[in-house]
């Protein structure tokens, strides 16, 4: 689909330069033959061609901006994200990242610092509200098995490998 889509982005850009190219040759040779005719003077045969470019050159703009606020929103219809909330989640991705580092490298496990704690501590703020994750303070664990499952299907219709503890 994103390639159907870039395609056609592509196609629309390649009309909109070949228009304007093909209006200016076309307004030129207008121009040219008023010229020939003597009704209009050469300068200002310039300046009409100037003005009708700069006036094709707003409404290319124009539609450009159309077609990007759409397309803006379209994709935030369809739930697809955009690059800038891509980026942002890269963002915040690499913060966790150095955080855990940060976790892995503490002797001891003493908290980096009261205010981290109590910001990353607080259920409201998504923190883990100082649970332990899994696999314990390194983050390791067994592979293909997660902690506080049973691995297996049980009775309580939630499916094999799902939480059973706290239950």
């Amino acid at each position: 689909m994103r390639g159907s889509i870039g395609e056609t982005l592509e196609r629309l850009i390649l009309l909109q330069i070949g228009a304007a190219a093909a209006t200016r040759d076309r307004v030129e040779e207008i121009v040219e033959r008023l010229i020939a005719q003597g009704r209009v003077q050469r300068e200002e045969g310039r300046t009409v061609v100037d003005d009708v470019m700069s006036s094709a050159r707003q409404r290319t703009a124009g539609a450009r901006s159309a077609v990007d606020a759409s397309m803006q929103q379209g994709l935030r219809t369809a739930g697809i994200p955009t690059r800038e909330d891509y980026e942002d989640l890269i963002f915040r991705v690499e913060q966790l990242e150095h955080r855990v580092r940060m976790l892995e490298d503490r002797p001891g496990g003493t908290p980096v610092s009261s205010a981290a704690t109590s910001a990353t501590s607080s259920p409201s703020s998504g923190g883990t509200g100082g649970v332990t994750g899994p696999g314990g303070p390194s983050g390791m664990r067994e592979p293909g098995k997660e902690p506080g499952t049973s691995g297996e299907d049980d009775d309580s219709g939630r499916g094999p490998g799902l939480p059973t503890a706290g239950l």
